[in-house]
């Protein structure tokens, strides 16, 4: 109980801080995720640019990409994460063009079509046991979200044609 009263303030608090924008070095922000999990035994690799900043609160992004990360490793196994620059601008999100792309694939048995919208509600867990030993809290996905959101872009959950599961995070550039 306790760490879902945790975890319910921290969703909120985290909803309110999105309005401290700063420049942020995303590409940096990603390979350090990544070197931590390597560093902790998992399976990581980041594939994109050294560099690309854009305009976001970093603690916000840390914890959204932390979050699909951790899931990556939970329930896939390893986390490739892969940031894309577009040459042109699409506007496939929710305020506007956006031209950056990041993608969490893994190799586990991803998430049934009909599961995909009901990831991202609060407390809304697939399995099923409520034992924190096989499962967290439910709100990793709608933080993540609710992080994305908040900064322009949209998440998109997909099967990968090799098997896993594919999240795609498509966030505005300055």
């Amino acid at each position: 109980m306790e760490a879902m009263v945790s975890a319910t303030l921290a969703f909120a608090r985290d909803d309110a801080r999105t309005a401290h924008r700063a420049p942020v070095d995303l590409a940096r922000l990603l390979r350090e995720l990544v070197a931590d999990g390597t560093a902790r035994g998992q399976e990581a690799s980041y594939a994109g640019p050294e560099s690309r900043v854009i305009s976001g609160d970093a603690l916000v992004l840390k914890r959204a990409f932390a979050n699909l990360l951790d899931n990556a490793w939970r329930y896939g196994g390893a986390a490739r994460v892969t940031l894309i620059e577009r040459e042109g601008r699409t506007r496939s999100c929710a305020r506007g063009a956006h031209d950056i792309e990041v993608m969490v694939d893994d190799d586990g048995p991803g998430i049934a079509a009909a599961e995909r919208e009901n990831v991202f509600r609060p407390f809304y867990r697939l399995e099923g046991s409520r034992s924190r030993a096989t499962g967290g809290t439910g709100l990793g996905l709608a933080l993540a979200r609710s992080a994305i959101l908040a900064h322009g872009g949209t998440i998109a959950l997909a099967d990968r044609p090799e098997g896993g599961l594919s999240v795609s995070v498509a966030l505005p550039a300055p």
